[in-house]
This record gives structure tokens, C-alpha cells and sequence, in this order.
């Protein structure tokens, strides 16, 4: 009976639990984001029109959003001006900021959501399933590093190799997550390196051979 339990802890080390406890952290921010009420300027429209494609000297108007706003000739400021193709110019509204309204983010309640049920469905599957293992040891020298361009700062990496990969310090408070960084590539044995960059869920973890310089992963795609 109390193998049992243990097969189902929640804290079980398995990559899979982890990539779904990050998951279920990440969903919980998103979905408390999304209560968070914040300030959005309110527009009233307040006057629209036509910009034709060339001006009165037969010259192609390049900015129809400056045009229309020199040719406004209302007596309410105009804040905003959009502007869209139409059939013979540019369609333009222009509008005046009237206060703020109170806005919620209704797209971050949904992504937490999903990834809060992602979490726990990564969590449940990876106690009842077999643990992940790479699928056959590299024992050449490699070498590892992060692509900050796609890092999205789960830290599944950090959790596997702690000692090789670490989320960088902010000095200052941010919306944005500190991406992964590598501390030290000689911490952790290559098996352990390969598996945390199969785990990372946008393949962020570039490792090559360290002498031929040899995608290991993710791999290139084929020419």
C-alpha cells in the first residue's frame, strides 16, 4: 500500500512532473494576470473620412493618418487616427481620448487555464507513466548553450541540471520571466544535459559536439 502511494506522489523527480509543475506555476500567474484590472485609454469617434491616393499636385500620399489629421477641421482634439485601405484611398477615423476605462485580460484567464490543466495532466502522466530517458548516452565532450530568442523561462532545465543552468537575476521588477542561462556546462553529466534539452518545450537547449561541432539537439532539419 504505501508503494502505491509513493507512485503517485506529486513531487515524484520525473522530468514530466516537472515540465507540468512549471506549467501548472506559469498557468496560476496567467490566470491571476488576467484578474488584474488595468487602465486602457477610451476613444470616441469623432470624425471620418476618405484620403484619396495622390493629393491635389498629383503626388502619392505616403502618410494618409497625418493627412487626414492636417485636413481635420473639427473643434474637438483628436487624439487617435486609423486608418484602412478602401476602394479609392484610405478609409480614416479619427478619435478623441475621453478618460480610461478598466480593462481585464480575458486571453491571459484562458492561456492560464489551459496551461494549468496541461500542468496537471504532464503531472498525472508522468507518475503513471515510465520515466523519460534519453535514448542512448553520449560520451564525446559537448558543449551547451541557450537560445534567449525562444527561452520562455519554464526552468524544467533548472530543475534537471541545477548546477549547469540558472534563471537570470532582475534588477528590477518586470512583467517578463528571467530567461535560463548557463552557469556551468561541466555541471552535470551529458545524459542529464541531453535530457533537459529534449524537455525544454521550444528546444531552446542547443547542444553540439564539442570537436566536430555536430548538432546533437535539437537536430537540423534535413536538406
Amino acid at each position: 500500500m504505501q508503494d502505491k502511494k509513493n507512485s503517485f506522489s506529486f513531487v515524484k523527480r520525473d522530468p514530466l512532473v516537472l515540465l507540468g509543475l512549471a506549467l501548472l506555476v506559469a498557468g496560476i500567474l496567467f490566470l491571476v494576470y488576467g484578474f488584474v484590472p488595468q487602465q486602457q485609454p477610451n476613444y470616441h469617434l469623432i470624425a471620418s473620412g476618405t484620403v484619396p491616393i495622390n493629393d491635389t499636385s498629383g503626388n502619392i500620399i505616403t502618410n494618409a493618418s497625418n493627412y487626414f489629421e492636417s485636413h481635420y477641421s473639427g473643434s474637438s482634439p483628436m487624439n487617435f487616427v486609423q486608418c484602412y485601405p478602401g476602394p479609392t484611398g484610405w478609409n480614416c477615423n479619427g478619435y478623441q481620448q475621453v478618460g480610461n476605462i478598466v480593462v481585464f485580460s480575458i486571453s491571459s484567464r484562458y492561456y492560464g487555464l489551459v496551461m494549468i490543466f496541461s500542468g496537471f495532466g504532464a503531472i498525472y502522466a508522468g507518475n503513471r507513466l515510465s520515466p523519460f530517458s534519453p535514448k542512448a548516452s553520449y560520451t564525446r565532450p559537448i558543449t551547451v548553450r541557450i537560445d534567449e530568442g525562444i527561452c520562455i523561462s519554464n526552468a524544467v532545465c533548472v530543475s534537471l541540471a541545477p548546477k549547469v543552468f540558472q534563471l537570470k537575476k532582475q534588477d528590477s521588477p518586470t512583467i517578463f520571466a528571467p530567461l535560463a542561462y548557463v552557469v556551468d556546462p561541466n555541471g552535470a553529466d551529458n545524459d542529464t544535459l541531453i535530457q533537459a534539452a529534449q524537455m525544454c518545450p521550444t528546444g531552446a537547449i542547443i547542444i553540439e559536439d564539442a570537436e566536430t561541432g555536430e548538432r546533437i539537439h535539437p537536430q537540423l532539419p534535413k536538406k
